[in-house]
């Protein structure tokens, strides 16, 4: 099958309602979408003007470039202590490193955080104080408060904003344009609807005035809990792109543009036993990878819980990206796992078979 065919299965199996997706070597690019916005006939048709939440693939499109572009520039080392940049932390012996390959203590996540804190400074304070779960490279914990911990040091250690930071030091630095944090309330038309609202999301957009995007299902703000208590602008989670900004930063990455090919095999390298993740990136596994079965070993990539994904091969000089909204109407639909291996695979045939 075609990655179209792949896609249209996958639709037609209910793993998602629409999807755009993409895939490309050096000299050839794909482009494409099919679906909808949800499953009724008449809701609007994902196209190229369809802008995602990304989910968690917001650590290696917005987090790991902007800690990469500020070791570049040199304010940041990987081997600087976590308390260097921040005090309150409780990571007594963790680095930078070992938090972009999680394996600095931290747990998880919190879920504590949604419904029960309002005021993001103090969702964001909870966060850099809290009490590691683990000794620092126990073990690998794949933890979404190590890279809300990550977007401080940026901030602090440049002087700015996170999302400045990223629009200037990484997206115009590598050509992609089409991804931000907080999509106004005009572009919400062109937002597929992602999980359902509860309670605690309800009276979180009153206080903020954000109504407008709690209907019954969320659309138009993020999707994570965390990230929606920080405002919208987290290093876990919160970036919402265009299929051809994704598309583009895999590109850049494919290409080492700019200051991604001065350090692209360090940060894209296996870095211990405890895992498959490298810095920010995850690496492929030999078996039960979301790249499929065809991507070397080489590849580097990410998932989102929403139902996104880009992996990228260096080996074959290839990419790919799939971005749909697994999470509506219902997040337990888990056919997105069956789905993008199957993809990937297409598109390993079509470019490389």
């Amino acid at each position: 099958m075609t990655p179209r065919e792949v896609v249209e299965k996958w639709i037609g199996e209910g793993a998602f309602p629409g999807a755009s997706f993409a895939y490309g070597s050096k000299d050839r690019v794909i482009q494409d979408h099919a679906g909808r916005f949800t499953y009724d006939p008449e809701s609007r048709s994902v196209d190229a003007e369809t802008i995602w939440d990304l989910a968690s693939v917001t650590k290696v499109m917005a987090t790991t470039p902007a800690v990469l572009a500020a070791v570049d520039e040199g304010p940041i080392g990987l081997d600087d202590p976590v308390w260097r940049w921040i005090p309150e932390t409780k990571l007594t012996e963790a680095t930078i490193r070992h938090l972009l390959r999680h394996e600095s203590g931290l747990r998880a996540y919190d879920s504590g955080i949604a419904g029960k804190i309002s005021v993001s400074q103090e969702a964001r304070s909870r966060i850099l104080s809290a009490n590691p779960a683990t000794k620092v490279s126990e073990k690998c914990e794949y933890s979404c408060l190590g890279f809300v911990t990550l977007m401080a040091v940026v901030e602090r250690a440049t002087g700015m904003p996170f999302p400045e930071w990223v629009a200037v030091k990484v997206f115009a630095a590598l050509g992609v344009s089409g991804a931000d944090y907080c999509p106004s309330p005009g572009l919400l038309p062109r937002i597929p609807p992602t999980g359902k609202t509860d309670a605690w999301r309800r009276k979180l957009a009153a206080e903020r005035g954000q109504e407008w995007s709690h209907g019954e299902f969320i659309r138009g703000t993020v999707h994570d809990p965390i990230a929606y208590a920080l405002g919208g602008v987290s290093g876990n989670a919160g970036l919402f792109s265009t299929l051809s900004g994704v598309a583009e930063y895999a590109q850049s990455w494919l290409e080492g543009r700019s200051f991604v090919g001065r350090h692209r095999a360090e940060w894209t390298t296996k870095g211990s036993d405890l895992s498959s993740r490298a810095l920010g990136w995850d690496t492929k596994s030999p078996t039960g990878s979301s790249a499929g079965t065809l991507f070397s070993l080489k590849s580097f990539g990410h998932t989102g819980y929403t139902g996104t994904c880009v992996w990228i091969d260096p080996e074959h000089e290839i990419w790919g990206v799939l971005l749909a909204h697994r999470v509506y109407p219902d997040e337990t639909n888990l056919k997105i796992s069956q789905a993008r291996p199957e993809f990937f695979d297409a598109v390993f045939r079509v470019l490389r078979g």
